[in-house]
């Protein structure tokens, strides 16, 4: 009867995470209030307390916490809050790099150069990431422009160590999440606000973190189904 009893706490915390974050989906484009921040903290907190209670790699349960507490401050407008949030999401990320590293496979890094989707994508990377860094610099605020340099590396080196493991869905949900944050990225600094596919593009951000931390939890925790 306990295992039967768990198996549905775990189906019921993921099922409502997942709920938040669809109800979020509509709300995303809505002015900031503590209601809309409930919602969008949610979704991810219950990632965290699932990661919590299927005894998760602790390394994992610290990252998604502190993606909730970035998804608290990022609910709010304003360059404090973004200054926040970006903190919360680096150190999350520092969090993830070193989860990677205690799975990677037996190749490491030397297997991103032997060839193969690896090298693709690790050269994909390796070309995209200071690209991006170039382009949204003198659009960056001098306040704001260590930290996203910091961070645009830190997603570099997340979604290099990610492709040193063998879970194919902690690949595919970090490279979601680094897409979620270089569309952020462009919506916050580089496209006009009166721009009309800013809608698609909030969307999408938020389709594409949700969906990549989901995954990369899903990746090392597995609810009894």
């Amino acid at each position: 009867m306990s295992s039967d009893t768990d198996a549905s706490l775990d189906k019921t915390v993921l099922a409502v995470s997942f709920a938040s974050a669809v109800l979020y989906l509509f709300q995303v484009r809505s002015s900031p209030s503590y209601s809309r921040t409930l919602v969008k903290t949610s979704s991810t907190a219950l990632l965290f307390y699932l990661s919590h209670l299927l005894g998760g790699p602790q390394f994992l349960t610290g990252a998604l916490a502190l993606s909730a507490l970035g998804d608290a401050f990022l609910a709010w407008d304003g360059d404090l809050a973004f200054l926040c949030g970006l903190s919360s999401f680096l150190v999350a990320r520092v969090l993830y790099i070193l989860l990677f590293l205690q799975q990677q496979h037996a190749a490491g890094f030397q297997g991103l150069s032997e060839g193969g989707w690896r090298t693709a994508m690790a050269g994909g990377l390796v070309v995209l990431v200071p690209v991006m860094i170039a382009t949204l610099m003198p659009k960056v605020g001098n306040a704001l422009r260590v930290p996203v340099l910091v961070y645009s590396l830190t997603i570099c080196v997340v979604d290099l160590t990610a492709l040193t493991l063998e879970n194919g869905r902690v690949i595919v949900g970090a490279a979601m999440f680094t897409a979620s944050d270089s569309i952020l990225a462009a919506d916050k600094f580089l496209v006009p606000e009166t721009e009309g596919y800013r809608d698609w593009m909030q969307r999408a951000v938020w389709v594409l973190y949700y969906g990549g931390q989901a995954l990369i939890t899903l990746g090392f925790v597995e609810p009894a189904w």
